[in-house]
């Protein structure tokens, strides 16, 4: 197995959101978002308080999220701006389905890939603790590291989180929906997302302020050295926010509130981490033409599962990440790097969930839609306690080694016919 720092190294036109997501992935907390801030057209409600509990969205190329429409919300609600798909319905929680974690990161902290020195060289040079504090024009902050590549995200007012304790629920309304998903973003919306894009988010965790950095140091230098300085925040004299130093396209600070926004004190509304659903379908021209009756295997051995031959599978590709390229993808990965160039072929961002939802969709030939939730690939990389963005390879071996943990199922419900295949 390659780790994600050999793995990038090898990939010089690797981008920079690809690069930090490759490399804070391991750290178990979720997808790591490049661009925390929430789109400008957002309702001003939402752009308050960001990412929520229900969102369908998708990951961009640049490391957002792009909201499409809330489930927990009523379809004429602000959120719901685009209009909801077919046989939309809104799922109602209570008080006590969320659970929530104030200062889950605690202030002056920071997530990275790697080891990370963090030092005040302003006057205030001997400040114990939050060394984000005091914040006033001039203070600078030195981050460094011996690694020649590194992914870090610096929160100087911590972040809190929150989860949903009903997955379930959301699972079976994916499992029901996710066809009626699909048709509405690319018939009404004509958004061309490939199967395996939407994203229905069941936590996150969000600040109010971040700083991020993914750097590949390819120079003679050892090490990555990088500073943080103060700088007034807007029209706000006596406002001042962090900034790198140097800017450019691989590190990124924020918030960076809209007119009329810099009054919003300490809100959270920034994404740093997004936990929740992918959700895949299987394109209609290679479905079968029967539909098999109900069947469960909860409780089959993974070898009923996984016997269908290479040569059986379908060849499903298309202008993203397709199932037969995703799968000869992840398993050219395992002779090593001199095969990774074919990693500049796929351009979306890399998320495991995206190679375990396309190994079940060949693995389940019956299915129509496949479900994978963070926490099934977080619980391989907390198992293995290692962690190589060629997650697909780990798929069968793991499944057959946990059939206590393998929870699969396959299903037929109506309306519609829908049979799904996933992590449960």
């Amino acid at each position: 197995m390659y780790s994600p720092a050999r793995i990038a190294s090898t990939i010089p036109s690797m981008s920079d959101s690809r690069l930090y997501s490759h490399l804070l992935l391991p750290k178990g907390h979720g997808y790591p978002l490049f661009h925390p801030q929430p789109f400008d057209d957002v309702p001003l409600e939402a752009r308050r308080t960001g990412t929520q509990i229900g969102d369908v969205g998708i990951i961009t190329s640049d490391g957002a999220f792009d909201v499409i429409f809330n489930i927990c919300r009523a379809a004429d609600d602000p959120l719901n701006r685009f209009g909801v798909p077919e046989g939309f319905e809104q799922v109602v929680l209570d008080a006590g389905d969320i659970a929530a974690q104030e200062q889950h990161h605690r202030a002056g902290s920071h997530v990275s890939s790697t080891q990370l020195s963090k030092r005040r060289l302003d006057v205030n040079a001997t400040v114990e603790g939050n060394i984000f504090i005091p914040l006033g024009v001039g203070a600078i902050v030195e981050v460094s590291t011996a690694s020649k590549q590194a992914a870090v995200l610096l929160l100087p007012d911590g972040a809190s989180r929150i989860n949903l304790r009903r997955l379930k629920r959301f699972r079976d309304y994916a499992l029901k929906h996710a066809q009626h998903w699909y048709e509405f973003v690319n018939g009404d919306l004509e958004r061309m997302v490939d199967s395996g894009d939407l994203y229905l988010v069941t936590g996150c965790d969000k600040s109010s302020s971040w700083s991020v950095a993914a750097l590949d140091n390819h120079g003679e230098g050892c090490g990555i050295s990088l500073k943080l300085k103060a700088c007034p925040a807007g029209s706000a004299a006596a406002t001042c926010t962090w900034e790198w130093e140097t800017a450019s396209s691989f590190a990124n600070s924020g918030p960076r509130p809209r007119v009329g926004e810099e009054t919003w004190e300490a809100a959270e509304n920034q994404t740093v981490f997004l936990r929740g659903y992918k959700v895949a379908v299987r394109p209609r021209s290679l479905r079968k033409s029967s539909i098999s009756k109900v069947r469960s295997i909860v409780d089959s051995k993974s070898s009923d599962i996984l016997c269908k031959t290479a040569s059986s599978r379908p060849s499903i590709s298309s202008t993203g990440f397709g199932l037969r390229s995703a799968s000869n993808f992840f398993r050219r990965a395992s002779s090593g790097p001199r095969d990774l160039e074919s990693l500049e072929e796929i351009s979306k961002p890399f998320h495991p969930g995206d190679a375990i939802n396309a190994y079940l969709l060949e693995s389940c030939l019956d299915a129509l839609v496949a479900v994978t939730h963070d926490s099934e690939w977080i619980s391989v990389v907390n198992a293995v306690s290692y962690f190589s963005s060629y997650i697909f390879l780990l798929i069968p071996g793991y499944v057959e080694r946990n059939d206590a943990r393998r929870r699969w199922r396959v299903a037929q419900q109506d309306p519609g016919q829908v049979q799904a295949c996933g992590f449960l």
